[in-house]
């Protein structure tokens, strides 16, 4: 798709750079936040405890990211088994990376847990003040017509969330790369990545997210609504993988990707790779799938990079039904 690629040109560069640290440290410490344009940085550690790691919220639930997609490959009649159970399958297969907990009777999750859906309420919930001092720079930036920057792995600090009950630590999210861009002279727009890093033993063994927001639109205070977002999550030992990438502007479709070295059931279906292209103004979805018979590494990697793999398969190829409308999704 056109808008995803574009999505991975702007998003990439920024990804890459988010791992990389600096020779000095920049941060708020002892720096001045007058400082626009210069390489003042003023990411600092963050350490948050919550009681609980469960979103459950309504109002929260409609902001987590595969929340417009579920709705997004419902069929439009209720009455069509086929398509009923390919929106079922997504739903399943997104629980395992974004901890969805199936609500009874309904198209949506009566609570989701996982890390990347949780730091972004935080963040556009305005309840890390290091997080509010970003933005409020990035904003004075835009303002100025200055670049900036925002980069906890470049000043060597790292985010983490722990979660604590009964005065016990029951789980930690920890965040190595938080970061916000804007460069007026390149893309002309903000970017926003995160990366989380799951521990030894987790089946969550890593996840990242980028987005991309209109410099002129963006908001220091609450959240801003982005043009363009991809996401991807690693788990099982580096053999489950699920991706979602959103175009909020032109196009204003998502794609929903879920892959594994191995077989899974989807749908009925035995297939290691399925991928769902959700268009919210012809209110279509578009599904692909693909499976290889390779038992070697090597043959994976040209399977994946070749023409038979559901998410190389071009759109308009693939399997087509009509969905239910979506009205954040219509505007």
């Amino acid at each position: 798709m056109t808008t995803f690629r574009i999505v991975l040109a702007l998003l990439t560069p920024v990804i890459l750079l988010a791992g990389c640290g600096s020779d000095g440290d920049t941060s708020a410490e002892g720096e001045s936040a007058n400082e626009c344009g210069s390489a003042f940085n003023p990411a600092t550690a963050v350490y948050q405890t919550l009681s609980n790691f469960n979103v459950t919220e309504p109002a929260r639930l409609d902001r987590t990211l595969f929340h417009d997609v579920i709705l997004g490959v419902q069929p439009a009649s209720s009455e069509d088994p086929a398509y009923q159970a390919v929106a079922d399958a997504v739903k399943v297969q997104t629980a395992r990376f974004n901890g969805g907990e199936p609500e009874t009777g309904t198209n949506s999750y009566a609570s989701v847990r996982n890390p990347l859906d949780l730091i972004s309420l935080m963040i556009g919930e305005d309840q890390v003040e290091n997080f509010n001092e970003g933005r409020r720079y990035i904003s004075d930036c835009i303002d100025a017509g200055n670049p900036a920057e925002y980069s906890t792995s470049a000043n060597g600090k790292l985010v983490t969330f722990e979660e604590v009950q009964n005065e016990t630590v029951t789980d930690r999210y920890n965040y190595p790369v938080v970061r916000w861009v804007y460069a007026p002279d390149a893309s002309g727009k903000v970017q926003r990545v995160i990366r989380y890093q799951g521990r030894s033993g987790e089946d969550l063994q890593g996840a990242l997210v980028g987005w991309q927001y209109n410099a002129r639109d963006f908001s220091s205070i609450g959240f801003n609504r982005p043009e363009l977002l991809k996401a991807s999550f690693t788990a099982g030992n580096n053999q489950q993988r699920l991706s979602l990438e959103q175009a909020f502007i032109g196009m204003d479709k998502d794609q929903w990707l879920r892959s594994s070295d191995i077989s899974f059931d989807f749908a009925g279906e035995a297939v290691d790779c399925a991928r769902i292209v959700v268009d919210y103004r012809a209110q279509t979805a578009e599904l692909f799938t693909s499976r290889s018979d390779c038992t070697s590494e090597e043959c994976r990697d040209e399977y994946v990079a070749g023409n038979a793999y559901c998410g190389n398969l071009a759109e308009g190829t693939g399997e087509t039904y009509s969905t239910q409308p979506v009205a954040d999704r219509l505007n």
